[in-house]
């Protein structure tokens, strides 16, 4: 998937947006009112750029023009991405473990015990329900 690079920089009320990325010759430029809505518009330009849907764009990422403060917020964003890949890799691990030791017959509080989380937790990784229909 493509990445466009998009550098923001205020410009009175506005944010102005320079786009760069893969099948442009030259930056894009476009702007918005505010911050939050940089992406819809970037998205928009490049749909009608490479005649494609929004959703189709790829990826986009908005740095601001204050370089020591983009670079903090690209390796922010890089940590971040990893924190997430190990939370879910410690879900898949955590939920793997449980049903191993709910196997051996271990319950579910101790399974809870074992692996630092509650029972109720425990529950809901095994995908079992309550006496009430609720996970437990």
């Amino acid at each position: 998937m493509s990445t466009f690079r998009v550098t923001a920089q205020r410009s009175g009320d506005w944010w102005a947006l320079v786009v760069e990325g893969p099948g442009l010759r030259r930056p894009a430029y476009t702007q918005a009112r505010r911050l939050d809505k940089a992406e819809a518009m970037v998205r928009d330009l490049l749909a009608l750029h490479f005649d494609v849907d929004p959703a189709d764009v790829g990826d986009i990422e908005i740095t601001p023009a204050d370089e020591p403060l983009a670079h903090e917020l690209v390796s922010t964003r890089q940590v971040r991405r990893e924190a997430e890949r190990l939370r879910e890799e410690a879900t898949r691990r955590t939920r793997a473990t449980a049903r191993r030791l709910r196997e051996r017959g271990y319950a579910q509080r101790e399974i809870g015990a074992l692996l630092g989380v509650s029972h109720q937790a425990v529950g809901k990784l095994l995908g079992e329900t309550t006496k009430h229909g609720v996970n437990a």
